[in-house]
Order: C-alpha cells, then structure tokens, then sequence
C-alpha cells in the first residue's frame, strides 16, 4: 500500500518523475538497482516482512547502498522516533528522512531539495530531534551526541525483538562476547543502566521493528 501510495504521488507530481522499478525488500532491491539505472532511491526503513537471519533493511541496507552507489541520492522514509538512529541515517548516507505520516505533504519538497544537493529532514523528525531527553541531557552537558554503529543498531534491534545475546550472535554469525560488547556500547552511549531499559526504549522509539 506505501508503494501504491508512493507511485500515486510521483506520477501525479507535475515534475516528471518515472518510478523505473520497486522491490519489496533489501535484497530485492540491490538486484534490481544492479539491472536498472536510476536517478534516486527512495526506501523504507524497516521491513519486517523479512526473516532476522537474512534481513537486510535498515542501517545495514543503508550502508551496503552507499557503498555500491555512493552518488545515488537516497531517501528513506521511517517511522522511527529514536535519536540515535535517527542521527546514523545521515552518517551512513542518507539525503533526506520522511517521516510516513508526512509522506503527501513532504515527499516532494524532499526530492526537490535532494535534487539541488541538499539535505531534507522532516519537519516532524526535526521536533522529535528536539524533544529527546537523552539529547536534552547531553546538551546541558556539553557532550557528543550519541551515534550508534550499524552493528550496535543491529544487536538492540533484535534484542527488541525479543531475541538473547546468544540467540543474536548465532543469527549474526558472531560471538557472544562481541554482541555482549556491542550492546553494552550502545547502552552506554544511549545512557541506559539496564536491560529492562534499553528494551523499553527502543521499543517505545520504533526500533523493534
């Protein structure tokens, strides 16, 4: 329905915009950008349709994208709330973030401002930028604020999901101490004590997918 809804808008813009392809999925999507040329790429950030064990969404498609086409402008859209994720977006190549709900009223002006060369941010993002506490917290303080590594993104996403740290690192093909380490780094940047609040909020920021 979002790609329906995604097709309507562009075809119906004025501004000549032809849809060359959709995929349903990451995997999809990197077969079909590697038969079909495009101008841009527009993806959605989460997928569940996929299994765990070979989903590719995300941070993790976002960073396979920029490194096979590191000059196709890419925009993601999410309905994400969390900061830190929100924040690696940008650090692994996205040029603009729409929130879903802002799609008819934001979509164009994205593309028209990634088409000049420039990066879009959603107006809603924007104010849920402004209103995180762990930001708040860290502006009073004067300190960086967090960025998390698409590994560390992968390990609380899926511990969200309900999975352990073995279960995570069988599904990840890496050890236990290297997904044990990993999530205690994002815990540590998100300023989170325990699990019981770490699972919280990520789930209650949209990343349990």
């Amino acid at each position: 329905m979002v790609r329906i809804g995604l097709r309507t808008i562009l075809q119906h813009s004025g501004e000549g915009y032809e849809v060359v392809g959709e995929a349903a999925g990451g995997p999809e999507l990197i077969k079909l950008l590697a038969d079909t040329p495009c101008d841009l790429a527009i993806v959605d950030f989460l997928m569940p349709d996929e299994t765990a064990a070979r989903a590719l969404d995300g941070v993790a498609l976002l960073h396979e994208l920029r490194r096979r086409y590191p000059t196709l402008p890419i925009i993601v859209l999410t309905m994400m709330r969390n900061t830190a994720i929100f924040r690696t977006m940008y650090q692994e190549g996205a040029n603009a973030v729409v929130e879903k709900g802002a799609i008819v009223d934001e979509l164009l002006v994205a593309l028209r401002t990634v088409r000049s060369g420039r990066i879009y941010v959603s107006k809603y993002l924007t104010r849920q930028l402004a209103g995180d506490s762990v930001v708040q917290r860290q502006v009073e303080r004067g300190t960086p604020k967090p960025i998390l590594s698409r590994r560390e993104v992968e390990v609380i996403r899926m511990f969200a999901q309900g999975h352990s740290v073995t279960e995570i690192a069988a599904l990840t093909h890496k050890s236990v101490k290297t997904v044990s380490r990993q999530k205690r780094s994002a815990m540590m940047k998100l300023e989170l004590s325990s699990d019981s609040q770490l699972f919280e909020y990520v789930r209650t920021h949209g990343l349990a997918g």
